[in-house]
């Protein structure tokens, strides 16, 4: 009888040997799965953060009528208000170049820029068909009534 107790114990040693690894092994799993997911919630924060930063970087770019006149999508200036599309390109950047002879007024410029008042301003009177306005970084251009296009600039008076 002592030794079938000895071999049933030897038995019963065997048998609950890898019961006990496999307890073990479900608490390691388990940690390891609790450890995965705290990764991935990092590595979607971190995915988070960067899609802010790019935000906010593209909104440090948006349109802003008082310092632009127009905008670089590649290598091309365009005078104007961009569209969405455009503002969204990688290759967009808001830009602002000083009016020259010749240049055609933008459509938004031609509806917001304010008429100047010559006499008041001791401009001389502008030729028919033409009229001053201000920009909006306080320039006065002498610009055609019916095509917009600039026949003179008097710089910041």
């Amino acid at each position: 009888m002592n030794k079938h107790f000895k071999n049933a114990a030897l038995a019963a040693l065997v048998m609950v040997g890898p019961l006990a690894m496999t307890g073990t092994a479900a608490a390691q799993t388990r940690r390891d799965v609790r450890e995965e997911r705290q990764d991935v919630r990092d590595a979607r924060q971190n995915l988070r953060e960067q899609r802010q930063d790019v935000r906010q970087a593209r909104q440090a770019q948006r349109w802003n009528q008082r310092q632009h006149n127009g905008y670089y999508v590649g290598n091309r200036f365009y005078y104007g208000q961009p569209s969405a599309s455009q503002m969204n390109r990688r290759d967009y950047r808001p830009a602002y170049q000083q009016w020259r002879r010749g240049d055609r007024l933008p459509a938004y410029g031609r509806q917001s820029y304010r008429e100047v008042n010559w006499r008041s301003e001791r401009l001389r009177q502008p030729p028919r068909g033409y009229h001053y306005v201000r920009d909006d970084r306080g320039e006065i251009l002498l610009v055609g009534i019916a095509t917009g296009v600039i026949l003179s600039i008097l710089l910041n008076n």
